[in-house]
């Protein structure tokens, strides 16, 4: 029987690492890990399609069905297991100290359809009302 070929790209997880590193096979697949920064990887498979299977975010795949791009299937797999809590960053000594504070205030985004960004903004916005 033949083996299936595919490539994954993926960013380093800890909880991923026996499946990457080849200690935990894919029956009928010959996989090809590939680990690198998270952002690359988004880019290159979203853009350039150059792996099999892809981490992509989640509101990056959201945004690209709600366009009408359905040219990728999502799996429910979810490598990033970050509480997106962590995401908000403020100066110790700025005038923010409660989440309210935010409110009407100029907050940068790396990307607008970034998964943690979409987090945050529902966060402050369910939670805190801003």
């Amino acid at each position: 029987m033949s083996r299936v070929k595919l490539t994954l790209a993926t960013s380093h997880y800890d909880h991923l690492s026996d499946l990457t590193n080849g200690h935990v096979p894919v029956e009928g697949v010959d996989l090809t890990s590939l680990i690198m920064r998270v952002e690359e990887v988004f880019h290159r498979f979203i853009v350039f399609r150059d792996f099999d299977v892809g981490e992509v975010s989640l509101a990056k795949y959201s945004s690209m069905i709600s366009q009408g791009d359905n040219s990728l299937v999502a799996i429910p797999v979810f490598p990033s297991r970050v509480p997106r809590h962590s995401s908000i960053y403020v100066m110790r000594e700025g005038p923010v100290q409660r989440p309210s504070d935010l409110a009407g205030r100029t907050v940068g985004l790396p990307e607008w359809a970034q998964t943690a960004s979409v987090y945050v903004r529902g966060l402050l916005m369910h939670q805190y009302g801003v």
